[in-house]
């Protein structure tokens, strides 16, 4: 059987790709080396902000990827909910910022709503009043359970007809010979396709490290906790503070971003890339984070699995100034990767005239990547250029 697209790696992006040409009409294979997703998209927040994303095409997708869960939810119980993104400042600069982004969303037509300090308390009852300076709340943001997301989406793709689901096959080789697409898996399996699709995060670099392994594309190391269950505290939705404000790339087009003070807190939150985001999960537990430290991908073997101490000790530290919990008891702490093109925020290229790479989306992927693998998708067969999924219209 020939298939009108091969698309190897099952996270959001190979797997909403599938879903997109599913919906086409075309017949799909879809690979994955694991049994089940273990990369980045279950080793995240599983927030979805457009809110946080640069003022350009990124935050397009973002809204429209919002619509893409939004039709899927009703499908996946107890997976997606929606019950928005608070933003909290930490300082009367901070806070100067959030006012002049709901400035800039009203221009954009993306709802946000300014919360007084004690609106936000209302909200989050834990919120410690020294720490929150005023809010700014997007009422229409979504949540994910990342751990359900993959396996509850994954479930919907297999009751395709179209869809031919291989799991447990790493990919050894892609090639075009005689005008097909030739994939040959470590298993001994050969398939074949009329065009194929490569969104296997980091890893793809084993099988193009040609285009990969250069010096705009980093890989990140990420470090998240989660504590144990808490009763007795409730926080809605998506929850981001003060170093948010400052690492988001929506806040520098404010105009007095480049005014804002530097932090009063130690540098070594700087040193790891600290921001706080808290999101509780449907037991009680919440989950608190993150860090990033960078690895160049020209040097893929340097990166680290360890899981630091220090970098913990620095979350809880900054977490307990932020919300006042009856414990902070942590059950479980992993590391997340992901990998970044540095200049214009993803890797699109064509390898071959039917052989299309796409990662390096960074932390943007749950975010960003349904619908920007809707465009993905009609690119490729319509036989545009991928760059231009990066022109909004």
């Amino acid at each position: 059987m020939k298939f009108d697209i091969a698309i190897v790696g099952a996270g959001v992006l190979g797997s909403f790709a599938a879903y997109h040409a599913l919906k086409a009409g075309r017949k799909v294979l879809l690979i994955d080396s694991s049994i089940q997703s273990c990369g980045a998209t279950v080793r995240n927040f599983g927030q979805i902000v457009p809110s946080g994303m640069n003022l350009d095409v990124w935050r397009n997708l973002g809204r429209r990827s919002l619509e893409i869960y939004g039709e899927l939810a009703s499908l996946m119980p107890d997976t997606l909910w929606q019950q928005g993104s608070l933003y909290v400042a930490s300082s009367a600069e901070e806070a100067s910022l959030l006012e002049e982004m709901h400035e800039i969303n009203t221009e954009t037509n993306y709802v946000s709503k300014l919360l007084t300090p004690a609106q936000c308390r209302e909200r989050i009852a834990s919120l410690e009043q020294g720490y929150c300076q005023g809010g700014l709340l997007y009422p229409q943001e979504m949540s994910a359970e990342s751990a359900l997301l993959m396996k509850n989406f994954w479930k919907l793709l297999e009751n395709e007809v179209d869809l031919h689901f291989k799991k447990s096959s790493p990919v050894s080789t892609i090639e075009e010979v005689n005008k097909d697409i030739v994939v040959r898996c470590s298993t001994g399996e050969i398939f074949s396709a009329e065009r194929a699709l490569i969104c296997c995060g980091h890893q793809l670099s084993y099988l193009f490290p040609e285009f990969l392994q250069t010096e705009k594309m980093q890989l990140s190391k990420l470090q998240m906790l989660r504590t144990q269950p808490i009763k007795g505290v409730k926080i809605p939705g998506n929850l981001l503070t003060g170093l948010t404000i400052r690492r988001y790339e929506a806040f520098k087009s404010c105009p007095n971003y480049k005014n804002l003070p530097a932090s009063q807190i130690d540098p070594d939150y700087g040193k790891f890339g600290i921001h706080l985001l808290f999101r509780q999960s449907a037991d009680g537990s919440i989950i608190i984070g993150d860090s990033h430290e960078y690895f160049s991908a020209q040097e893929s073997d340097s990166l680290d699995y360890e899981i630091r101490q220090e970098i913990n000790t620095l979350m809880v530290t900054e977490a307990r100034r932020i919300l006042k919990l009856p414990h902070y008891e942590i059950d479980r702490v992993w590391n997340g990767y992901y990998s970044q093109e540095n200049s214009q925020g993803v890797f699109l290229k064509s390898a071959a005239e039917n052989i299309h790479l796409v990662t390096g989306i960074g932390g943007k992927g749950m975010t960003t990547g349904p619908a920007l693998m809707e465009r993905v998708v009609k690119n490729i067969f319509e036989e545009n250029a991928l760059e231009e999924c990066l022109i909004d219209v």
